[in-house]
Parts: structure tokens; C-alpha cells; sequence
């Protein structure tokens, strides 16, 4: 077998196989996720042994195991899609946003994301703006404030780029001087930059990067911004709703659905269905500042608890196999005695005289009257 990276099993196995996604992913997550072994070592099994490890047909199995065969031309498509700027990062990678995997089910989250610029972004806070595609000049005014303030906090956006009030947001946040974002795509990379460049100076200078969870030539559709949306807002640490529209709305009950915070900035009749829901009335830029923070130190604080809950795992066998010892009480500590009746003088020296002559003045310290003791 060759010794490529894992990345390139990975995609190998997700584009060359043949096999539905349904049926690879639960491989991907159960041998590289849960058991942490490298794909590699997978393609190099048996077919038997697959289908009884991952009840895979034999068909199926025999499929995986011919997958490996392309492993040659899966490497030379990865090179030439690096050679313009796009990296793959397989969901154990590091660099893999974490939010997503804490957020999402793992059904849920893309094995696989594309990306193209600062991939470090993609696990640094960030909030996200919603809204009619139609802003006016007031929402202008307050986008403007909002990302200066968060500029200034470090806290970035995650945007979907479209058209009207997400990609004003986006233009204003990198307008700061230090502002970054987020950009997911409804389509593959190589696709995208087809359709515009204007966001490469901001690519170039680590102040965006570009994700997309679809192959890079994959074109636009409706249904892989849909796809794309549930990306973003599970991403997100914060939901910023200036005026709502039915879209906006669905997405944003979706959130508070999940404890997710969502700021509203209007009091208007769309916006009152979401605050009788749970959403809060943004009167101060400072409001969103303080639950994006707050948001974080919970997330430490799970990642925290998960790591403890996955040692515990993984020391339960041992707890629940070694021996036990009774509690320890004060009477375990003391000598243990029994009631025995007093001998008589007599008895005394019969017991006494088993083990050998008794010294005499014993014998008569024994035999003394007991008046005269």
C-alpha cells in the first residue's frame, strides 16, 4: 500500500469507492474518530473482516478494498487542487473547526471541509448576521458600530456571503483594520473563485478564509445552501438579527431551540415572535461582547468535562474489575475477644503444667488461700 496521508485515504475511500456516504461515513467515525486508528491500516483488512467489523456487504467490502487501487489518482486531484491554494482538512485534523463537532451529531458534520486562506479562523469566536436582503440606512448604521465593536474585541464573523445584508456585514467587518471572517460557500472552491476574485487581497493577508464542505468544481445549488446554512449557524456563537424575515426566522427559532443566543435589534412584529421565543432586544454592542465571551468559557469548561468523562471511560473497566475492600470502621483497628470464665487455682496449674514444670513460686503463688489475697 502506498504511504500517502491520511487525507488522501480519506478522500480515496469518500470519492473512489463507489459508496454511498451513509455507508462510509460510519467507517470513517467508528475506525479513525471513536478507535483513532489510521485509515490506512483499514484498507489493508480482509473482506471478511469488514463486513463482520462494519456489517458491510460483501460486495461493499470488496469495494472498499478496491478503492485502494486509486490511491495514485486521488493523490495527483489532491496535488493539483493544492497547487491553487485549497486544503482539505479531514475532521480529525486539528485545524477542523470544533464547534462543528461539538455542536453537530455526527451524521451531521462533513467528513471532509475545503478550504483556502487562514484555516486557524475557523475555531477563533464569530458571530453572524441575518436579516432582510434589503437593509436600510439605519441597520447600515448599526452593522457598522456592531463590527467595529467586535473588531476591537477579536471577534469575527461567519457568513454565508450572499447578497444583500450578509455580504454588506462582510464588507463591513474586513473594512475594520483588523476584522476577519468566515466565508461558507454553496459550492465548491474552484467553483466559487470563478465567479469573483475580489475577495483574494483579504485571502492573501489571513483576514478570510473560504470554506466550502463540497468538492471543489461542485457548482451553486439551492440545496447546498441549505446545506451550507446549518454549517453556519452551528458554527456561530451568537445569532445578530437586525429585522427578520421568514428565512431569518426559521433559522433563528432552529438556534434557540439549542440555547444558541440570538439578538434581535428591532422591536417589529417578526422580531416579537422570536423575543416571546427567548431572543434578547440588542440595546448595546457591549451585550453581544459579553455572551460571546461567556460562550466561550462554557465551551472550555465542556471540553474540559468531555475529557474527563472520556478518561473515566476509559479507567472503568479497571474500577469495575479490581477487588474491592469492605470500608474501613474503627473496630476493624481493635483486638478481637472472647468471653471465657476465670480458672480456679487447681485448673490453673493443670493447664500450666502441659507445657513443661512450673516454677515454684508460682506453684505457690497459685495455691495461696484466697482470703489471704
Amino acid at each position: 500500500m502506498s504511504n500517502y496521508s491520511e487525507t488522501i485515504y480519506w478522500l480515496t475511500l469518500i470519492n473512489q469507492s463507489g459508496l454511498k456516504l451513509n455507508l462510509i461515513k460510519p467507517v470513517i467515525q467508528r475506525w479513525c474518530v471513536a478507535e483513532k486508528r489510521k485509515l490506512a491500516d483499514l484498507f489493508g483488512l480482509p473482506p471478511l473482516d469488514l463486513s463482520t467489523t462494519f456489517g458491510l456487504s460483501d460486495k461493499d467490502a470488496k469495494q472498499v478494498i478496491a478503492a485502494g487501487g486509486n490511491l495514485d489518482r486521488q493523490a495527483v486531484a489532491v496535488a493539483k487542487w493544492q497547487e491553487q491554494g485549497f486544503e482539505p482538512l479531514i475532521c480529525t485534523d486539528p485545524r477542523y473547526p470544533q464547534r462543528l463537532l461539538y455542536n453537530l451529531p455526527p451524521a451531521k458534520y462533513p467528513l471532509v471541509l475545503w478550504t483556502r486562506g487562514a484555516a486557524n479562523l475557523l475555531n477563533r469566536p464569530a458571530v453572524t448576521m441575518l436579516g432582510r436582503q434589503d437593509p436600510d440606512e439605519s441597520t447600515a448604521t448599526f452593522v457598522n458600530d456592531l463590527m467595529t465593536t467586535l473588531e476591537a474585541e477579536e471577534i469575527g464573523l461567519v457568513s454565508g456571503y450572499g447578497r444583500g445584508l450578509d455580504r454588506v456585514t462582510f464588507e463591513t467587518m474586513l473594512a475594520t483594520e483588523n476584522g476577519y471572517a468566515v466565508a461558507f460557500l454553496p459550492m465548491g472552491l474552484s467553483a466559487f473563485i470563478k465567479t469573483t476574485t475580489r475577495l483574494e487581497p483579504a485571502v492573501q493577508a489571513g483576514r478570510v478564509a473560504l470554506v466550502s464542505p463540497f468538492a471543489p468544481d461542485t457548482p451553486f445549488n439551492e440545496k447546498l445552501a441549505e446545506a451550507r446554512n446549518l454549517l453556519i449557524d452551528h458554527l456561530t456563537l451568537a445569532l445578530l438579527i437586525p429585522e427578520s424575515d421568514e428565512e431569518t426566522q426559521t433559522r433563528a427559532a432552529a438556534a434557540l431551540d439549542r440555547g444558541l443566543p440570538v439578538f434581535v435589534k428591532a422591536d417589529t412584529a417578526g422580531n416579537r415572535a422570536l423575543i416571546d421565543r427567548g431572543a434578547l432586544l440588542l440595546t448595546d454592542s457591549g451585550e453581544v461582547v459579553e455572551w460571546v465571551q461567556q460562550a466561550l468559557v462554557d465551551m472550555a469548561m465542556q471540553e474540559t468535562e468531555d475529557e474527563a468523562a472520556d478518561e473515566a471511560l476509559v479507567a472503568a473497566p479497571l474500577t469495575v474489575t479490581a477487588p474491592t475492600d469492605p470500608p474501613l470502621i474503627d473496630d476493624d483497628y481493635k483486638l478481637r475477644t472472647e468471653e471465657v470464665p476465670p480458672l480456679d487455682s487447681d485448673e490453673a496449674l493443670e493447664v500450666l503444667s502441659l507445657g513443661g514444670e512450673i516454677p515454684e513460686i508460682l506453684r505457690k503463688r497459685l495455691q495461696k488461700p484466697e482470703d489471704e489475697e
